[in-house]
């Protein structure tokens, strides 16, 4: 919930025009930008157009706190919902999601934001949904976020796609720098995510010259229950690039069974994928 989009709340409800609630507390150009939460409000101006108006600070508060965790949780639901239809490769649902966006109580910006993930999940699993304009806004959404931080470290993973391999490699080169020495348990699990990805675009564009550099860097991030899955990922598709190098076709043994642990753990759609992967690519 951004404060502008509670700001209009409480001015619609009050039946005042933008110019009647602002008075000459700040020009109506710059509090159409807060209500759209494209420009944030100072302390000041905020606390001034809350006593202009007879609205409680504390009680304004209280309710965008509330809001804030609402919006949160519908936003963390809704993310969940995008990543299993496209890990399980169902437009279906991804298209239902756009659906149940669109009729939330979400802030518009906050629609806007999800109905743009939901569209790039859908161009990468139909690459005809895709466009220029498309790949063009979510690049800028992501490097709008000033440093690599975890929101920032998700969406970059979520769409390594819509980059070139030298590109992404740059790129994560930069995040291995930042967090070479973090124990934060949630970042280990995005970075492992990201070089897994790296090892994937590897094997596809043929390309095998800065895999080691990649590996070495994560040497030191102990294997934990919750990082366990890209650890497994890591070491297939790290197989996957020892067969392409020395034609050692007996690893293919070990790849399945990498691929059997991933299934009997109840992950039937990602085997498959990885079956599938195997095939491409041999």
């Amino acid at each position: 919930m951004m404060i502008g989009s509670l700001l209009k709340e409480y001015r619609l409800k009050q039946n005042k025009s933008q110019r009647k609630f602002i008075g000459s507390i700040v020009t109506q150009s710059y509090y159409s930008k807060v209500e759209k939460n494209i420009s944030q409000i100072t302390a000041d101006n905020l606390i001034g157009l809350l006593q202009y108006n007879n609205i409680s600070v504390q009680e304004f508060f209280n309710n965008f706190s509330q809001k804030s965790d609402d919006s949160y949780r519908q936003t963390k639901e809704l993310e969940n919902m995008m990543i299993e239809a496209y890990y399980t490769n169902n437009i279906e649902q991804m298209h239902n999601i756009k659906k149940i966006i669109h009729e939330s109580n979400l802030s518009e910006y906050d629609k806007n934001y999800q109905t743009l993930m939901t569209n790039g999940f859908l161009a990468l699993m139909n690459p005809k949904l895709n466009s220029e304009k498309l790949t063009s806004t979510i690049k800028n959404k992501i490097f709008d976020i000033p440093s690599y931080t975890q929101d920032k470290l998700m969406l970059y993973c979520d769409f390594m796609r819509f980059y070139s391999l030298s590109d992404n490699e740059i790129i994560t080169r930069n995040i291995l720098k930042q967090y070479q020495s973090t124990n934060d348990s949630n970042i280990q699990e995005l970075i492992l995510a990201i070089v897994c990805n790296i090892l994937i675009f590897s094997i596809e564009n043929d390309k095998f010259e800065n895999v080691s550099y990649f590996l070495n860097k994560i040497q030191n991030i102990k294997t934990t229950p919750q990082l366990l899955f890209y650890k497994i990922d890591i070491e297939f598709f790290k197989n996957i690039i020892e067969i392409k190098n020395s034609n050692d076709a007996g690893k293919i043994n070990k790849c399945k069974n990498f691929i059997k642990t991933l299934q009997d753990a109840g992950m039937k759609e990602y085997s498959n994928e990885l079956r599938k992967f195997i095939k491409d690519n041999f």
